[in-house]
């Protein structure tokens, strides 16, 4: 807690549940050591300003973006060095009700997503939420802009697209059996895999 803003110990503290706190405090310690490794900046440089969004940017040098997203046992950041938008999200895959889909999601979402039966269906509609979740956060617009406002589907070389979002790319992979990822960015390189750190890795890193 010693390397990181008072502001965000207070904003920490506010969390009821310890993972929550845990996993914010972690998402921040990633985003610093990942800031001092390539920046050059040393943590005790490092500020934060948000949009009128509540979106997270680097001060004193436009050039860093990252986003960062957490979900049961992971926290994962997307980060480049030549100013992308970037958006990521991860969900856990757990049983859903569907006629959430009513509300969030696009008639073609929702007819690609009927067409598809059992897990098949259960994955198809993490694949969307978390495509869809990724996009919103790389504008900086955040939830302020409505879900079902664009479509995500499958591209027809493979990997996705949305027609409303021509510029920007997106990825989704799995993190583990019961754990989906997706980034988007207007970036045509994005990874398909995470590189994953282990505890140990982690202390280490943050090891200002």
């Amino acid at each position: 807690m010693s390397l990181i803003s008072a502001d965000k110990r207070r904003k920490i503290a506010k969390f009821v549940r310890k993972e929550d706190q845990y996993r914010s405090l972690i998402g921040e310690l990633l985003v610093r050591s990942t800031i001092v490794r390539h920046t050059g900046m040393t943590n005790d440089d490092i500020r934060f300003a948000c949009n009128e969004y509540g979106k997270p940017a680097l001060e004193g040098d436009a050039a860093f973006s990252f986003n960062l997203s957490h979900s049961g046992g992971w926290v994962v950041l997307a980060w480049s060095a030549t100013a992308l938008p970037l958006g990521i999200d991860v969900e856990q895959i757990v049983p859903i009700d569907y006629r959430i889909a009513e509300s969030f999601f696009t008639s073609r979402e929702k007819v690609d997503l009927f067409a598809r039966e059992g897990d098949g269906r259960l994955d198809y509609f993490y694949r969307l939420w978390t495509l869809k979740e990724s996009y919103i956060k790389a504008i900086g617009k955040g939830l302020s802009m409505p879900l079902d406002r664009f479509t995500v589907a499958p591209a027809a070389q493979g990997g996705w697209h949305s027609p409303e979002a021509p510029d920007f790319s997106f990825t989704s992979f799995r993190l583990d059996a019961v754990h989906l990822v997706a980034a988007c960015s207007t970036s045509d390189e994005l990874p398909d895999t995470a590189c994953i750190l282990d505890w140990c890795s982690f202390i280490e890193r943050v090891s200002f």
